[in-house]
């Protein structure tokens, strides 16, 4: 039987970046839409619809990460690094970088693990603070990437 992956540790890395604790993650999906969207794509003889569903292009949304705030700055460093954009020169391309999820079970083994492809991030949120509040402060990532693969 397959493991569970429930109450398992989440982590989020990237090359150049120290590994982060996941509160949560969004996005790590891949489509392939269909061409024509399912409609008609004209009739033949005797007016017999046309219908053919065809995938195309690999269709990517952007990984939202949101992982708890340490006192490392790396990843606002890499954002920075991504998006500055003095007199027109940005370096985002230089700074894309391979991702990953990773999820452990209990004993420390790695259960599942999701890569990310030439990710940068394109927004960076700080922590919100609220006077009486007593949960962790937390950084968010979006993420645009060329590809997800789940490799285990």
């Amino acid at each position: 039987m397959a493991e569970l992956l429930t109450s398992c540790r989440f982590y989020f890395e990237a090359d150049g970046v120290a590994e982060k604790q996941i509160l949560e993650v969004a996005g790590l999906s891949v489509e392939s839409p269909v061409a024509g969207d399912g409609g008609v794509l004209g009739s033949g003889k005797g007016g017999v619809k046309l219908r053919q569903a065809t995938p195309t292009n690999e269709k990517f949304t952007n990984v939202t990460v949101k992982v708890i705030a340490t006192t490392d700055l790396d990843l606002y460093r890499w954002y920075q690094d991504c998006n500055t954009n003095d007199g027109g020169a940005s370096s985002w391309s230089e700074n894309r970088r391979a991702a990953s999820v990773s999820a452990y079970d209990q004993a420390g083994n790695m259960q599942a693990r999701w890569e990310v492809i030439n990710a940068y991030p394109c927004k960076y949120e700080g922590p919100q603070f609220t006077a009486g509040d007593n949960n962790m402060a937390n950084e968010t990532l979006e993420i645009v990437h060329e590809g997800i693969k789940r490799v285990q």
